[in-house]
């Protein structure tokens, strides 16, 4: 009886993902020093070989390179998050193409599992999922190959660190592990941060091979269950779940944002918080999710510390749970004239929805209707997903430009989920 395969756990990681993004749809910008601002293009977010090159460090302050900037030495890009989270839908569906056993671990990574595939060579495998990825998204990926989760960390950390490797490492081979990890600094580990580094550091352990030796069960007295989990799975030992879909899964969901320009006026303040709600709806009802609590915060800006300072939140509840954005918004504006001071000039706004729970789960209440999602509801997610985001929303968010949307002074199309900016192809 042949003996069935081990599983082979690939973790596949889009290179500076925000950038490459934007080089997909700007040719131009490939061997570019190209930079990605923040929130209201406050500070460098995401930044290319390029321009990590010219020793411009993560979170510089736009102000602080502008001067490149104008002179074109480097490119600038604002975030533009629709594409960004369209290119990553692509990417992991090419992914899924792969194997079933999908793990979306954030916006540009992914683990894959094969479990039962006979495939002799892991490393050409690795590299036709590079090569698919880049002719079907466009994206650069590494891709490394073992048989746990933080070995395949590990080895995608080779395979990024390495230029020789191609951007493809595997790291099946217990021999190729340990040689790996005898040259990689501990705090190169999947897991382990700077404190912890310096705890390890301290005890001699100062390489992942210095960690693979120790024994698990006294790394876990030393420390905690979690280092004795990384311990095992750079043994070979695959101890770490496998969460499925655990991206949906999700405990808040969260809509805040900085605002462009301080507001002062109870409808702008009104208006941008509703706009949050409706944005944490529509979330939350594509995770197919309800919730029956949520806390709705305003505040001034805490560094200007000339002006008055306020900070206003609330906890909202609905008697039952609902993913309602009608329901919602009747009590974002209750809790709105609630909080809200004359006087200061608000500079940010959020909105968390707490205590959420999956649609199947129904507590009924005696005295009040259901508010789970209306028709209407229904319909507006299905519209905005087609022809783009807020083509329909609530009359109370405005229809206007507002002082209170987000500065995005350099941004570019979004490409592929707008209809009005979609590439066009010249023929000549």
């Amino acid at each position: 009886m042949s003996q069935t395969p081990p599983a082979i756990i690939a973790h596949c990681d889009a290179n500076c993902f925000y950038c490459s993004c934007h080089r997909v749809f700007e040719p131009e910008l490939r061997g570019q020093p190209l930079g990605v601002l923040s929130n209201n293009d406050g500070c460098i977010i995401a930044r290319t070989p390029e321009l990590k090159a010219m020793n411009i460090a993560m979170a510089t302050p736009f102000f602080k390179v502008k001067g490149l900037f104008n002179s074109r030495k480097i490119y600038i890009r604002s975030s533009n998050y629709p594409l960004y989270g369209d290119m990553s839908d692509r990417f992991m569906t090419v992914l899924g193409s792969f194997t079933p056993d999908v793990e979306v671990y954030s916006i540009d990574e992914a683990f894959l599992r094969f479990d039962g595939f006979s495939i002799a060579d892991w490393a050409e495998h690795g590299k036709l999922i590079q090569q698919r990825v880049g002719q079907w998204t466009g994206l650069p990926i590494g891709v490394g190959l073992s048989t746990t989760k933080v070995l395949a960390k590990l080895a995608n950390y080779a395979a990024k660190r390495y230029p020789a490797t191609g951007g493809v490492v595997d790291l099946t081979s217990v021999a190729r592990q340990k040689k790996l990890m005898e040259i990689t600094p501990v705090g190169e580990v999947w897991g382990i941060g700077r404190r912890l580094r310096l705890r390890l550091e301290e005890k001699g352990i100062r390489c992942a091979l210095d960690l693979a030796n120790q024994e698990p069960s006294r790394i876990r007295k030393q420390f905690s269950i979690a280092e004795e989990r990384l311990v095992k799975e750079l043994r070979g030992e695959s101890c770490l779940p496998w969460e499925e879909g655990s991206v949906g899964n999700k405990h808040t969901i969260m809509c805040s944002r900085s605002f462009g320009e301080p507001v002062r006026s109870k409808k702008e303040v009104q208006a941008a918080v509703a706009t949050y709600a409706s944005r944490a709806c529509e979330k939350m009802r594509l995770q197919n999710k309800k919730a029956s609590q949520a806390m709705l915060f305003i505040r001034t800006n805490p560094f200007e510390e000339k002006s008055e300072q306020y900070y206003g939140n609330l906890i909202l509840s609905l008697p039952q749970a609902s993913d309602s954005t009608q329901a919602w918004l009747k009590k974002v504006r209750e809790g709105v004239n609630r909080i809200f001071r004359e006087g200061y000039a608000y500079r940010k706004a959020g909105f968390v929805f707490l205590n959420i729970s999956d649609c199947s789960i129904n507590q009924g209440d005696l005295f009040e209707s259901g508010q789970s999602s209306t028709g209407s509801m229904k319909v507006m997610d299905q519209i905005n997903q087609r022809f783009g985001r807020e083509v329909l929303k609530p009359a109370v968010s405005g229809f206007t430009p507002a002082r209170w949307h987000m500065k995005q002074q350099h941004l570019c199309s979004r490409y592929t989920t707008c209809w009005n900016e979609i590439p066009v192809v010249q023929c000549r």
